[in-house]
């Protein structure tokens, strides 16, 4: 059985090249506000997407962010996802 290729392209994330540099000790948040999926073939051409995934359509979907405390240099958030025996895709997002 041939294996399935997922990509997930991340959309809309803050661009902080053009952004207004901002204080060393401020605290700061990077919103992610959709996530596409590709599969097959459309993983290199991103031509047809599989789904796009957006905060109006999973509950929960602002804990897809990256939040850096006052005073911390670097945060993440790890994004994970899920396909089951039945095909049915989950997508979660964690911060560390």
């Amino acid at each position: 059985m041939k294996k399935v290729l997922l990509l997930l392209a991340l959309s809309s994330v803050s661009v902080f090249a053009h952004a207004a540099p901002a204080k060393h000790s401020e605290q700061m948040l990077a919103q992610v506000d959709s996530i596409t999926i590709y599969s097959g073939d459309n993983v290199d051409s991103q031509k047809q997407a599989v789904k796009t995934i957006n905060k109006a359509l999973v509950p929960n979907f602002e804990k897809c962010a990256v939040y850096l405390p006052k005073g911390a240099s670097k945060a993440s958030t790890t994004i994970t996802l899920t396909r089951d025996a039945n095909g049915k895709m989950s997508l979660d997002c964690a911060g560390q």
